[in-house]
């Protein structure tokens, strides 16, 4: 893994004195250290931990100001690789493909400590795996996260070129309940929640049950971490803080987190609940929020070239990098 260098150590030296004073003189949004994140997604409650610590003021308190991009469709490792942003929180499946490709990005704080990823199927329909066979599963997009959590299952339960395989867009609810396709592949932290909300009768088959595949994470680029490290660190250790509160005070964060996520109503609070109840459960690790598991990298390079999405093994410190020396 990636380590900090002997000047850097300097810097975060520097930086613990700032963050110590930070508290006794609240500094100025000039003064603070302007973060960039992008995200490839919309507002959502998944992101949480970002909106506690900007409502509560632990970025400030960190001397952070941050600056959050959404987008459908963004490029975020090309916005890391050319400088445009400091942080990117995906999938590190797909951090793992770039690194087959040379493209220097690193993990610097993981976010989900388990792959978010299931296939349901209401009871009745599929009740076992090998029942799939010669039926339909719908699959958001045929690429990403959600196609390689299915590419893992055929494989684990002998599936492979027995399934018929519909991209279905992010539709799967509905398309399930209509009887359009047999099995639907979703996240832990929606539609599987949203289901059992709806009391809908579904077997459930967890990925991450079966595989060690890594989840996301944030992401910088190794020129950005070589000039920025000290304050991307004091920004996860603000969001560790965040992280922290939401485990103690969930019904707080869905409060704080209703007015950060568009169009957000109090009727939807049951769901927004449970989902960051299941999100926040990903973040857990014996090693503490946002730790980095080399084991589980090497793991999941090893799976990926197995599947065929990465021409050769190569070493899991490639692609982290450990803040804090």
């Amino acid at each position: 893994m990636k380590t900090v260098t002997a000047p850097l150590k300097a810097a975060f030296a520097g930086a613990l004195l700032l963050f110590a004073g930070l508290a006794a003189s609240p500094l100025s949004a000039q003064q603070l250290s302007q973060v960039k994140v992008a995200i490839g997604y919309i507002p959502n409650i998944q992101f949480t931990p970002l909106y506690v610590a900007m409502d509560k003021g632990y970025y400030r308190d960190a001397g952070i100001n941050l600056k959050v991009e959404y987008g459908f469709g963004i490029d975020i490792f090309s916005l890391l690789t050319a400088g445009k942003i400091d942080l990117g929180l995906s999938d590190s499946d797909q951090l793992i493909l770039a690194g087959s490709k040379g493209m220097n990005l690193s993990a610097v704080f993981q976010y989900y400590q388990r792959y978010p990823i299931a296939i349901v199927a209401k009871k009745g329909v599929v009740d076992s795996p090998s029942q799939f066979a010669g039926k339909t599963i719908g699959v958001p997009e045929e690429f990403g996260t959600s196609y390689i959590g299915l590419q893992l299952f055929l494989a684990h339960y002998g599936l492979a070129g027995k399934v018929n395989v519909q991209k279905i867009g992010y539709t799967q609810i509905p398309a399930l309940l209509s009887g359009k396709i047999d099995g639907a592949v979703v996240f832990t932290t929606n539609e599987t929640v949203r289901l059992h909300q709806m009391n809908v009768p579904i077997n459930e088959w967890d990925v991450q049950s079966f595989s060690n595949m890594v989840g996301s994470s944030f992401i910088s680029s190794d020129q950005t971490i070589a000039k920025r490290g000290p304050v991307l660190d004091r920004f996860f250790q603000a969001t560790k803080r965040a992280m922290s509160f939401i485990d103690a005070h969930p019904d707080k964060a869905v409060t704080i987190a209703m007015k950060y996520i568009d169009g957000a109503t109090p009727s939807q609070r049951p769901f927004l609940k449970n989902a960051l109840l299941a999100t926040s459960r990903l973040f857990q690790s014996k090693n503490g929020y946002g730790y980095l598991d080399p084991a589980k990298y090497r793991e999941s390079i090893k799976t990926l070239q197995g599947l065929g999405l990465i021409p050769n093994v190569y070493p899991a410190s490639k692609i982290l990098h450990q803040l804090g020396g």
